[in-house]
């Protein structure tokens, strides 16, 4: 993934996500109590790699709509792995994210419908 396709994977991926809690409010909360909890261990992971680490402050900076950080595509890439997102070798994981968003948000087609569109190689 380029840096800025790696961005817009996740923040589709972040808003898909959104989208169906709104859409379903009988959300799995102990589902998503546990993922809470992956994310921080895999950035907590990333960060621990001086490849992957991002300095607090710029990533700060960037949720306050600041510049992003130059290893940021890096960074987006060690969570999505750690997470499962995407393979070793880069490919992303549709499946796993299809299980993990199944998990908190039961299945339905809307949920079918928005992992088929996010989750898919940008080129």
């Amino acid at each position: 993934f380029t840096n800025s396709k790696m961005k817009q994977f996740v923040a589709l991926l972040v808003f898909a996500l959104a989208a169906t809690a709104m859409a379903r409010p009988e959300v799995n909360k102990e589902q998503i109590a546990q993922s809470a909890q992956r994310v921080k261990q895999a950035h907590d992971k990333c960060q621990a790699d001086p490849a992957t680490a991002i300095d607090d402050g710029a990533l700060r900076n960037l949720h306050s709509g600041g510049a992003q950080p130059a290893n940021m595509a890096a960074h987006a890439l060690c969570i999505s792995k750690g997470l499962g997102w995407q393979n070793a070798d880069g490919a992303i994981n549709k499946d796993y994210i299809q299980s993990r968003a199944e998990a908190i948000f039961g299945s339905n087609p809307k949920l079918q419908q928005i992992v088929d569109e996010c989750a898919i190689a940008q080129a």
